[in-house]
């Protein structure tokens, strides 16, 4: 369910009962209402809501006067205008104020619903873009604090926690004990945290040229006494042997921040080196330096992850930043800082290049009968085809609804866009498998050339849409080159194939 607040904005007590009762309750919103301007105002400062249905005709302030009040607060709320006087001055009016749809009453249920969810789907993405930065600003403070710690634990001893490795730095601690101590045999032993289980993970003996890592449970009684107790301990063994003399051990903690994470023991025999109090302050110093260079070669470990982390976060803000969240493509700023470029370069070199603006012929007819899912389906394969289809040069961008722009740089001749043109409307009559349907859809396209139809990306933009709609006008499942008439409106030109069908 949904758990977006609503805010109803009506003079008419029975519409809000009907939006509010009979539609955004039911659907799981939170819903607050307001009658007049000034407390619609007040509530939308004071609630935050995540969308606003508001009513044109208000008393004390109508609702472009909210709207304008809002924005003058910095207030970026989207907003629905339901209106029974409606205009198209009042609707141009509304979408500049940041108006996200505008309906006339009586309005239909679904297209109102439908249009709500829209707009609380980009709330949800704005959202979610807003967590993934917060959690991005968290990784990097526990990263630069982590670094911060691996900095002052290098410092401590070049020998042992110069290394990153957890196993090398085992290693270099247990040779770095048998060369100090002399001791017949060096064995490290640590606290999985994730069994718990002591275990055995390095060893030396006299004679051994290079310690080895091992994984052993420990069943070491003075080693588990060690890590039970925190404290040094000391005990003499008899051998296998009763000839042979005593075995003296001496094992010390391994501490991070008072935490035992393991036990550095260190054995011989009693008779040829018994271990005494310097012995127990080295090993206790060794001990010290061993546990750093441990929490070092972990940390460093972990900080590769954080950083792997770290990356993975700022690839998927800039994935979000500059690439529709349905097809993958380029979206609309992406495409513009291409289409800057393009130009640059057609500028420098004298070159041409091509906007194209393509809609899908009836892609309404598609959600209403198919579903969005569907819809959204077709969209896709669409974008693949599109990316499929062009130069690795060109760029195709998801505009919005079932609108994509295509930008062709470097042509040394007009001619290719429309050869460009007409293998777009071939490749997208070609049936679409979507979800157990068998779809066949045509486009209608519109093409504007540097610098014959503008020389600002807006004007390539904007005129290719006016041959696109040419292009709807013609037939549909065409394309039309933009040219400029005296009323300021595209004349068609010879296109592609044409489809006399009227949605």
């Amino acid at each position: 369910m949904a758990e977006e607040k609503i805010l109803i904005v009506d003079d008419d007590d029975g519409n809000i009962e009907f939006l509010r009762d009979s539609l955004l309750v039911p659907a799981g919103y939170t819903v607050v209402c307001a009658t007049d301007g000034q407390e619609a105002l007040h509530l939308a400062l004071a609630e935050e809501p995540d969308l606003i249905l508001l009513d044109l005709q208000l008393p004390k302030m109508d609702g472009l006067d909210v709207l304008e009040a809002l924005k003058e607060a910095g207030r970026e709320i989207p907003t629905i205008l339901i209106t029974a006087h409606g205009s198209e001055s009042v609707a141009v009016q509304a979408f500049r104020l940041g108006v996200r749809d505008y309906f006339l009453k009586p309005f239909k249920v679904r297209r109102l619903m439908a249009a709500i969810e829209k707009s609380l789907a980009e709330v949800r993405l704005r959202r979610e873009k807003e967590q993934l930065a917060e959690r991005l600003e968290l990784v990097n403070r526990q990263l630069e604090q982590r670094l911060t710690e691996l900095d002052i634990l290098y410092g401590v001893s070049k020998s042992m926690t110069s290394l990153l490795d957890p196993d090398e730095a085992l290693i270099r601690i247990v040779e770095a004990t048998m060369y100090v101590t002399g001791a017949e045999e060096i064995a490290l032993f640590l606290l999985d945290e994730e069994t718990q289980d002591l275990q055995l993970r390095a060893v030396q003996s006299a004679g051994d040229q290079r310690a080895r890592t091992v994984r052993e449970s420990a069943g070491d009684a003075i080693v588990r006494q060690v890590m039970t107790s925190g404290e040094v301990a000391t005990i003499q063994s008899p051998r296998s042997s009763k000839t042979d003399p005593l075995l003296a051990t001496l094992a010390v903690p391994l501490k991070v921040r008072e935490r035992t994470i393991g036990v550095l023991r260190a054995s011989s025999a009693e008779a040829t080196r018994p271990f005494k109090d310097s012995d127990r302050y080295l090993l206790s110093a060794l001990a010290d330096y061993a546990a750093i260079a441990i929490e070092n070669a972990h940390s460093y470990e972990a900080a590769q992850l954080e950083l792997a982390e770290r990356k993975r976060a700022e690839e998927t803000i800039r994935q979000l930043a500059y690439h529709d969240t349905l097809t993958g493509l380029p979206n609309r700023t992406l495409f513009n800082d291409r289409l800057e470029v393009a130009l640059a370069q057609a500028r420098r070199h004298k070159l041409k290049l091509a906007v194209m603006l393509l809609d899908l012929d009836r892609f309404k007819d598609v959600n209403d009968s198919l579903g969005h899912s569907v819809g959204d389906q077709l969209l896709q394969a669409v974008g693949e085809r599109l990316e499929g289809l062009l130069r690795e040069s060109d760029t195709v961008c998801r505009m919005g609804g079932d609108e994509f722009l295509l930008l062709l740089p470097e042509m040394a001749r007009v001619e290719y866009a429309g050869k460009a043109a007409e293998r777009v409307l071939e490749v997208i009559r070609e049936p679409f498998s979507l979800a157990d349907h068998k779809l066949r859809v045509t486009t209608s396209l519109g093409i504007a050339i540097y610098p014959d139809d503008g020389e600002d990306g807006d004007t390539l933009v904007k005129n290719a849409d006016v041959a696109m709609y040419s292009a709807k006008e013609a037939g549909r499942n065409n394309y039309q080159h933009y040219i400029a008439s005296e009323e300021g409106k595209s004349t068609p030109s010879a296109g592609g194939r044409r489809d006399d069908g009227r949605a």
